[in-house]
């Protein structure tokens, strides 16, 4: 079986999966914004009350961001367990094999041949300033490319996954059971399932933003901060997910199957406290419209 390079990588790059690339919101900036926080919170009811919670996260945030307010606190507290994307412990050597399984085939162009000439330009400058070449991607596939990318040129950015979300939530659940919406290997099948042409998009669109000196991750953060849903929703309409193939796979099609568990898990009388990437919870796919169609009651939280 073929082993991806860079293993120390790995667990950043299973942090920095789907959701980081969906408009996530992780910064390099070294100082939070001075406004208190309002991230949105959402309360998932019947005519019994509040059956559970939703919250849009980011995957990496600049050192003591602080985010949280006590009704996320409270919320935690009163469920009966922790719901991520991802409800595993990351685990380096499992994400890798996982990886090696899917990410090669033999025969394949240089990354740089499967683009358009100004996305292997930017590519090029994502190269050189990662010290990276197409050499490194020998025969893996464009959407393991792009992962890789991202996640080297976040590292590069000082950007570290143990300062988001997720981990100060499977803190905060101590001893309350945390489950996944997905593991690491449907993860890594979402992609690799995606047919050439979006697989070369999403490498693309990754390349330009790498390239890209613009600070976009920061207000995509700031909007996170002020519960700013709407703005996240337009954001989230750009790059790669402007693509309709790309969106239909990351996006609608995982918030569909993700509506479903979260419905079950509901009816069978869990009270979950569910924490998923922001993009997931902003617009007219989001998780909460899905869940309301099937005829649960969703409010915002104050």
């Amino acid at each position: 079986m073929a082993t991806i390079p860079c293993p120390a990588l790995l667990r950043r790059l299973i942090a920095l999966l789907l959701a980081a690339l969906l408009m996530a919101g992780c910064s390099n900036a070294k100082t939070p914004p001075a406004p208190p926080a309002r991230v949105a919170l959402w309360t998932i009811s019947d005519n019994s009350g509040v059956r559970g919670w939703l919250l849009g996260t980011v995957h990496a945030l600049p050192p003591e961001t602080v985010w949280r307010r006590a009704e996320i606190d409270t919320a935690l507290g009163a469920a009966d367990r922790l719901v991520l994307e991802i409800g595993e412990p990351l685990d380096s050597t499992v994400a890798g094999e996982a990886l090696g399984r899917l990410a090669f085939t033999a025969g394949l162009p240089p990354p740089s041949a499967r683009i358009t000439p100004d996305e292997a330009r930017a590519l090029g400058k994502v190269y050189k300033e990662l010290s990276l070449s197409d050499d490194g991607f020998k025969n893996q596939e464009s959407w393991a490319v792009a992962l890789q990318l991202a996640a080297i040129a976040a590292e590069k950015q000082g950007i570290d996954p143990e300062s988001g979300v997720e981990p100060k939530l499977r803190e905060m659940a101590g001893a309350k059971p945390i489950t996944g919406l997905e593991t690491i290997d449907s993860q890594f099948a979402i992609f690799d399932a995606l047919p050439d042409r979006a697989q070369q998009v999403l490498l693309g669109e990754v390349a330009r933003e790498a390239a890209d000196s613009r600070d976009d991750e920061r207000d995509v953060m700031e909007l996170w901060l002020r519960g700013d849903d709407l703005g996240i929703a337009r954001e989230s309409m750009t790059g790669f997910l402007a693509d309709p193939q790309l969106r239909e796979a990351l996006l609608t099609r995982r918030n569909s199957a993700w509506t479903a568990k979260i419905d079950a898990l509901l009816k069978a009388g869990a009270r979950p406290f569910i924490a998923v990437g922001a993009a997931h919870l902003a617009g007219s796919e989001a998780v909460q419209r899905m869940l309301a169609a099937r005829g649960w009651r969703i409010a915002r939280v104050p």
